[in-house]
């Protein structure tokens, strides 16, 4: 769970603002966070200090003291002390948070939040939206494989009032966001500019050559006549390009965003231009989210949009229009989401008696719009547009429960005991850990999810018949069910390949296949795989790996000559069971060309067999 520090004046007078207001102590509101789900790790002071360089605010303990360097900019203040300054104390509260609600990361929203509980606002907020002055046009290249970042959703912010801990809120709440939706800005990043700096009233989100435009990112100077830099030269030179070059340097051609006159405004994902960078005197924000998922990018803009309403008062907010090849819209989209909602079922699931009235207060002090069934036995659920936790009914019952409080459900014991026992595979998996852990190998859990190149292509593989799709994937990385372990530990060790040498890696897990005679369609066996990477690494040390694996299990099994597409020719073996001579794995030495598509350089032995089978 995420550690947020909340400033706690600042949340307490957004607690208090507006005509129902309602005033807190500190030690009041320490005592409520817990029963809204967050949990308060502890109260302290921090010393603000701020970049004089890109102005980034940073919270520090006494304990901690000032930073050494800006994580934003890169300034180094030990070497330039004058660059940091020291903005005074402020008491902070430090919250471990859910990270399925990014909407309370910052004092606005979890206000929002506080005053729906306690009953000041209750209902749907309802956030006003003026008519558009600004467009986006979107590079229909953006959708192609070779500069894929297609989606993109704007706003401008006007009538701000900055000072210092406006800005640290505003750039925590980005890195938040960055963090708990953006997939570490894979699929969302935020661009938050100065309005005032830029031209026209039409600007361009297009595709451009790595080394096809110059600008000046954020942090460094412009009057440096090396400052100006192409989008190449950043994710070599500058260090925030440097951390997130692995989100580009696939590409061919890098996203930008420029307006009417060709300013740059940012190279999502990356760093926004200096030339638009937010300061003390911005009065006007223009505001962009892109990314790689739609959902996650338009949600992303409605929780920044609202929680900047909900927390700089007298600000306005002003929607933009997006041309894309898909088409035109407006963004933000603040329309709620609606969902139904069964009373009986919620009732039952919380283990409470609510009929369709009290159920509709509960969720209304949640934020939720609330309109009864013409028969009282369903109601209709106006869905905020920043949450973007809610997907299913059951949702909205966690809702209602936290309204109702956990402390006041009586607890009851369950009607009927039963005793609980591991099953056997899991008993057998244990063992198998154990084992390969005793032989030195160390244990790895690679995804479940992969891909037709990652699991067949890299290994030289038809597509095995037996792999089991998913209908609606969420990414072209994962798409199907993996039917083995090895190109996960492939993967780990592609990633670890900066690490001393010999690596033995192992995993026990499962993989899923399409089975007619299964009861869904497909099934689950229990795999056992390794690999090992060394210098003088061969088929004589997995040999040995197996032979002693197998021994310490208690059961037996056949070795026998084969060919492999992924391994190399005379140093295959096929795995059969010690009786039946059923074929249950492989092991050998790994093809050449298979190790180079992982951009590894030392041989490579493997094996893999199902655990079931060898112990059946």
């Amino acid at each position: 769970m995420p550690i947020i520090d909340m400033p706690v004046d600042l949340l307490l007078a957004r607690i208090a603002a507006g005509d129902e207001g309602i005033r807190l102590s500190v030690e009041e509101l320490t005592d409520l966070l817990p029963r809204l789900g967050c949990e308060v790790e502890e109260l302290t002071t921090m010393q603000q200090f701020t970049c004089r360089v890109c102005e980034k605010a940073f919270d520090r303990t006494e304990a901690q003291g000032p930073p050494l360097s800006c994580t934003h900019c890169g300034t180094d203040f030990r070497a330039s002390p004058g660059k940091l300054a020291a903005e005074g104390h402020g008491q902070v509260l430090r919250l471990s948070m859910l990270a399925v609600r990014p909407d309370l990361f910052d004092p606005g929203g979890m206000a929002r939040y506080v005053r729906g509980y306690l009953g000041a606002q209750s209902g749907l907020p309802e956030y006003r939206l003026d008519a558009p002055r600004f467009r986006v046009q979107v590079d229909p290249q953006l959708s192609r494989e070779e500069s894929l970042r297609p989606f993109i959703a704007c706003a401008v912010v006007r009538n701000v009032r900055l000072d210092h801990a406006a800005i640290k809120m505003i750039m925590n709440m980005q890195e938040d966001l960055h963090w708990a939706l953006g997939r570490n800005r894979k699929l969302a990043s935020i661009g938050v500019y100065d309005l005032d700096t830029l031209s026209g009233e039409v600007f361009r989100y297009d595709a451009v050559d790595p080394d096809g435009v110059r600008f000046v990112p954020l942090g460094l100077d412009p009057s440096d006549p090396t400052a100006s830099l192409t989008p190449a030269e950043i994710l070599k030179r500058h260090k925030t390009g440097q951390e997130f070059a692995h989100l580009l340097r696939p590409l061919r051609k890098y996203p930008l965003l420029r307006d009417a006159t060709g300013t740059v405004l940012s190279m999502p994902p990356i760093i926004n231009s200096e030339s638009t960078r937010v300061t003390l005197r911005t009065r006007n924000f223009f505001i962009d989210v892109t990314g790689l998922s739609q959902r996650t990018v338009d949600r992303t803009l409605n929780i920044v949009v609202t929680s900047l309403l909900e927390t700089l008062p007298g600000v306005v907010a002003e929607s933009v229009v997006i041309e894309a090849p898909t088409g035109v819209r407006m963004t933000p989209d603040l329309a709620p989401a609606e969902m139904d909602l069964d009373v009986a079922e919620a009732a039952a699931t919380i283990g409470v008696d609510l009929n369709a009235g009290e159920l509709a207060e509960l969720l209304e002090s949640m934020g939720h719009g609330v309109q009864e069934g013409a028969h009282g036995d369903h109601v209709h659920v106006l869905v905020p547009a920043y949450r973007n936790d809610v997907m299913h009914p059951i949702d909205l019952i966690e809702d209602a429960a936290i309204a109702y409080g956990y402390e006041h459900l009586r607890p009851e014991l369950v009607p009927t005991f039963t005793v609980s026992a591991a099953r056997a595979i899991e008993e057998r998996a244990a063992a198998a850990r154990s084992v390969l852990t005793g032989l030195g190998l160390h244990q790895v859990m690679t995804l479940v999810l992969t891909s037709e190149p990652a699991a067949f292509g890299r290994w030289g593989l038809p597509v095995d018949p037996r792999a089991v799709r998913i209908a609606n994937p969420i990414s072209t990385e994962q798409t199907i069910c993996r039917v083995s372990l090895l190109p996960g530990l492939l993967e780990t060790l592609a990633i670890n390949k900066q690490y001393d040498l010999p690596q033995q890696l192992f995993e026990v897990g499962d993989v899923c296949l399409a089975d007619a005679d299964a009861e869904t369609g497909a099934r689950e066996e229990r795999l056992v795989a390794a690999a090992l990477i060394g210098t003088h690494v061969g088929y004589a040390d997995i040999r040995a790996v197996v032979d002693a694996f197998v021994h310490e299990m208690g059961a037996a099994c056949a070795v026998e000559p084969t060919a492999h597409p992924a391994l190399i020719s005379g140093r295959a073996a096929r795995l059969c069971a010690g009786t039946s001579r059923e074929p249950i794995g492989i092991m050998g030495e790994l093809h050449p060309e298979v190790i180079e598509r992982y951009g590894l350089r030392h041989p490579v032995a493997v094996f893999e067999l199902s655990l079931e089978r060898l112990l059946r």
